[in-house]
């Protein structure tokens, strides 16, 4: 068995879509994972997106961020690194390799709900988000 959410994580991780919440908690508990990491954000109200929108940290307004639905289609997380959360791309890649390839796993073994593609801000050009990852529809 790998890393275990803490109580945070676990709450934030319980207002994501279950296909979230068993990617994350899959890939957490993996012996593969590269690193432990833990989970920043799920669902968002108005005034926290707006606030992150205003502050530079998202392009969207409420309520049209993944974030904004109840639950979540989206979840923020960051690698814990030394005891603190890391915001170095060379730890954010292979994590989210990791990630990815768990889905791919999951989807594979009939185990999402099979309506959603998995996406990582990491790759947007425009805007890359490194702890951001969104169910789409398929």
């Amino acid at each position: 068995m790998g890393y275990v959410f803490g109580q945070r994580s676990r709450q934030r991780l319980q207002s994501c879509h279950q296909d979230l919440q068993l990617l994350m908690r899959e890939a957490l508990w993996s012996p593969d994972c590269p690193m432990d990491f833990t989970v920043l954000e799920g669902h968002r109200g108005e005034e926290r997106q707006n606030e992150l929108q205003a502050a530079g940290k998202s392009q969207l307004r409420y309520p049209n961020s993944k974030h904004n639905t109840f639950p979540s289609m989206a979840v923020d997380i960051a690698p814990w690194v030394n005891g603190t959360i890391s915001w170095d791309w060379d730890d954010f890649n292979p994590l989210a390799d990791h990630i990815l390839d768990t889905w791919a796993m999951l989807v594979l073994d009939g185990r999402t709900s099979g309506e959603f593609k998995l996406t990582w801000g990491g790759t947007w050009r425009s805007f890359p988000d490194g702890p951001h990852f969104q169910l789409d529809p398929r």
